[in-house]
């Protein structure tokens, strides 16, 4: 299935739940928060308790869980995310640095 026909799907969802309205974006962005906090504690607890595990599904399932919010914020405030991705890349594409520490530092922030 496309990241459209989940998009959609999603929204649908979103709209049978009558979440769609734009009053709601505070509270959506906070239920956003909340998942990447999930995600977050998910993540911790595979590092400290499982690092060789490959079984990822709780990972997978918390990440969708961020799309999904992000999804529907976006719908709320009228932003289309495929075009923010896409600019986002159009940005970074451009981007020099270097990876410190596995972190990307753009050339500019670099105090060489």
């Amino acid at each position: 299935m496309s990241f459209e026909d989940l998009q959609k799907l999603t929204l649908e969802w979103a709209d049978d739940k009558d979440l769609l309205h734009e009053e709601n974006a505070d509270k959506q962005f906070m239920k956003f928060i909340e998942e990447v906090f999930e995600f977050k504690t998910e993540m911790d607890d595979k590092q400290r308790f499982a690092p060789d595990c490959l079984d990822i599904n709780n990972l997978e399932l918390e990440m969708g869980d961020i799309f999904v919010t992000l999804i529907i914020l976006c719908n709320q405030l009228d932003i289309d995310p495929m075009y923010c991705l896409e600019e986002a890349y159009k940005k970074i594409s451009k981007r020099t640095g270097k990876t410190i520490n596995g972190q990307f530092i753009k050339s500019e922030d670099l105090n060489e």
